[in-house]
């Protein structure tokens, strides 16, 4: 034991290992062998063998005290606090290193997300022991910067620096300290955010791919077009303390073409999200409303109600759930309009994907699956749906990123067609539900200009195949445009 102990200060600790082995083999019920060899692990990196040794050391006789503060700081750092909890009741029902104990049952409670609990462990640790005031400030200072309250973490730190401005830890909380006041200057409750863009869409009217017996549209020319996007958003979200987070957004969309006036838009839009964030996850409650014009004229309003939770599952790879529900009307109302073919109803919807951030954050891969039921007024229109999207965010070099999506929607309508079993205008000869494949790709580049202004080129390519011609096209934009956000 003396050769052991000598080997170990004298950190030659592969030496005092074999050592301290023999001294177990020789003396298995010795707690301080125990207690020795769990240190020894500790120091060459075998922390299971280490917790070994410690519950023997706890549990021999006689009890070495000394392994409280060491086992429960080990089942910390292993991140299995169920036990290390276990063990603080056993060390305070001992009544034995108060002050460390409170302070390592602070971490443990960190570590769990119970903020209030941890910051009450830390200041009983340091009224019990005025040596920890700098370490339990740090720790504080952590917990107030994780709830986001900047302003709490700014002053705690600089307590902690006017204890001992030389110490170690005081340098780092200079600079940590610094970082949150940058990050207090920096915030923006407001956000503004502008664009415009030239676009050239092919089949503006959605022509449909081949004859439908239809002059009107049959004969269609000039179904090309360019057009003029502009869109205009402002953002709220305001730095919020604790674990909730709120955001508002109202935002404008609007396309001009050229020749083809018939099909200008226009949509403003509301959203309101408030949300909780967990340990290791986030709710969120996506409020909206929007409402469209067509060429000038009222055509339609969605409202809508999204839960979300996105969650960690493993390393970064992301959850994400969502269920939702919205209503739409429509309002361009024609006379003697077909009631079956009324696209009023309800729209409920539940998307499960994955969300995997790469590039330190600046990437991101995105997969998506969403089921969709319209329950509409008319029976034409009332259908399910099954979504398969995904999206990948690659940072080419710095200040430029390329984006590509794609996406299927596999659409089956739940009744046969009014007006199917005619065999003209585009409609089946015989009764027939209809069905529709859609298929969806883009591609964007994005190029910052200048801080804020971003140059954008992009391209999307739209194919509708259904077993109705009149539903049956394709269609291709290009655009390209300028953004800038402040």
């Amino acid at each position: 034991m003396q050769r052991g102990i000598i080997e170990y200060r004298a950190e030659s600790y592969e030496e005092a290992l074999e050592t301290f082995k023999k001294v177990r083999q020789q003396y298995p019920s010795s707690s301080i062998a125990a207690f020795y060899l769990g240190l020894t692990y500790k120091q060459v990196g075998k922390y299971r063998e280490a917790l070994s040794n410690y519950r023997d050391a706890l549990t021999l006789t006689p009890r070495v005290n000394e392994a409280y503060p060491e086992i429960i700081e080990m089942l910390y750092n292993l991140n299995e606090l169920k036990e290390a909890k276990e063990w603080i009741a056993e060390a305070e029902k001992a009544g034995v290193f108060l002050a460390n104990i409170a302070f390592l049952k602070g971490l443990v409670l960190a570590k769990e997300g119970k903020n209030d609990e941890a910051i009450h462990a830390f200041t009983k640790a340091k009224t019990l022991n005025k040596d920890l005031t700098q370490a339990v400030d740090f720790q504080i200072a952590m917990i107030y910067a994780k709830e986001r309250k900047l302003k709490q973490a700014k002053d705690a730190l600089k307590a902690l620096i006017s204890i001992d401005p030389s110490s170690e830890l005081a340098s780092f909380a200079k600079e940590y300290e610094a970082s949150i006041a940058r990050v207090i200057e920096a915030y923006k409750a407001w956000r503004f955010n502008i664009g415009a863009s030239y676009q050239f869409d092919d089949n503006v009217v959605s022509k449909p791919t081949g004859t439908i017996g239809i002059a009107a549209v049959d004969n269609i020319s000039g179904k090309r077009d360019s057009a003029i996007t502009n869109t205009f958003a402002v953002t709220y979200s305001p730095m919020m303390s604790g674990q909730y987070s709120f955001a508002a957004q109202y935002s404008i969309f609007a396309t001009n073409y050229f020749h083809s006036y018939a099909y200008d838009t226009m949509a403003h839009s509301i959203a309101i999200i408030p949300g909780y964030n967990f340990q290791n996850s986030a709710i969120s409650l996506p409020l909206s409303y929007s409402h469209v014009w067509l060429n000038e004229q009222e055509y339609m309003t969605i409202t809508s109600l999204k839960p979300t939770l996105n969650i960690q599952l493993f390393n970064s790879l992301i959850g994400q759930f969502s269920v939702g529900y919205g209503k739409r009307e429509m309002l361009k109302y024609t006379q003697g309009a077909d009631p079956d073919e009324d696209r009023d109803g309800n729209l409920y919807t539940t998307l499960i994907g994955i969300i995997y951030p790469f590039k330190e954050g600046k990437g991101f891969f995105n997969m998506r699956y969403e089921y969709t039921k319209d329950d509409t007024q008319g029976k034409n229109w009332d259908s399910k749906s099954d979504k398969v999207s995904a999206t990948i965010l690659y940072p080419v070099m710095n200040k430029l990123n390329l984006s590509i999506s794609g996406d299927m929607t596999v659409q089956q309508f739940k009744n046969i067609h009014t007006i199917s079993g005619t065999g003209t205008n585009g409609y089946p000869s015989i009764p027939t539900k209809r069905r529709d494949k859609l298929y969806n790709a883009n591609a964007s580049i994005v190029y910052e200009i200048l801080e804020g202004l971003n140059l954008n080129l992009n391209y999307s390519y739209t194919r509708a195949d259904s077993n109705f011609a009149i539903y049956d096209y394709r269609k291709n934009i290009y655009g390209f445009g300028i953004n800038y956000e402040f």
